[in-house]
């Protein structure tokens, strides 16, 4: 190699970035996942056996204790129906999914069954099922149907896709290189020769811009990336620059320049 061939790689800085979208893409789609096989089904199971118990609580004032005994007799806490996607609370034509090993759909707590606990106060027999069940004293607004659980498994997708095509992106980017060898030109996995460059775009050069250059190469537009490339780095020799200045110095044509207007202060 000359003195004037120069190869800039991809900074590390690069890939953190790279990293750091990827893992809060991976992250969101985690998050649909979780949501649509776990998480609002036992939402809705917190929604419906908050809703049985105050029903219930407005029951039990009616009741004697005989009749309380055969209000809840062989009788779940929330009504549901074993479908063929699991277990669902059926409110006209909406399925609300519950999780598989919902207990408060095979029978009703002792918290229930409790009347005079019931008939003192649901809340408070609430407040014991619900800490016992690790559940939130205050449920969600409103339950989730199936539509809703089937949304959050294509967003878990959509981010899956988008976090697989920045890999891709990442995977491309390090196998590319910015270089001068000779006369030759490497940029954005393209080659050409400094003679074939009809223009040099350095309004967006530097690391005071967006380390960007555009060329232009027998009329088509192609991007030097420095920030990626090389990098501007003073510990490291500002590998970047060192590209841009080599290929200054080979290039004869027209350079547009970022361009600072002088303010002069008037007097009057």
């Amino acid at each position: 190699m000359s003195q004037v061939d120069i190869v800039c790689k991809p900074t590390a800085d690069t890939f953190v970035r790279f990293g750091v979208v990827m893992a809060a893409l991976f992250g969101f789609a985690v998050y649909f996942f979780y949501d649509a096989a776990v998480g609002y089904r036992e939402k809705n199971e917190v929604i419906y056996s908050y809703q049985a118990f105050a029903a219930l609580g407005q029951k039990v004032m009616e009741c004697t204790p005989e009749q309380w005994a055969d209000v809840l007799r062989d009788k779940p806490l929330i009504p549901a129906e074993q479908q063929e996607g699991g277990l669902v609370v059926v409110v006209g034509e909406e399925k609300y999914p519950l999780p598989e090993n919902c207990a408060a759909a095979i029978s009703c707590p002792p918290e229930v069954q409790d009347y005079v606990a019931m008939s003192r106060g649901w809340a408070d027999c609430w407040a014991d099922y619900s800490k016992r069940m690790h559940f939130p004293i205050k449920p969600g607004e409103h339950p989730y149907n199936d539509v809703s659980i089937r949304e959050q498994w294509v967003m878990g997708g959509l981010f899956i896709v988008l976090g697989l095509v920045l890999l891709g992106f990442a995977l491309r980017t390090r196998g590319r290189v910015l270089a001068l060898q000779g006369d030759l030109v490497t940029a954005a996995g393209q080659q050409f020769r400094v003679a074939d460059i009809e223009l040099i775009d350095l309004r967006q050069w530097g690391p005071g811009f967006k380390g960007a250059a555009r060329l232009t190469v027998k009329g088509r537009k192609i991007k030097v990336d420095g920030m990626t490339y090389g990098g501007f780095s003073k510990e490291k020799g500002e590998p970047a620059e060192a590209f841009m200045k080599a290929l200054l110095e080979q290039y004869k044509g027209e350079i547009i320049e970022y361009e600072v207007e002088e303010k002069s202060d008037s007097v009057g």
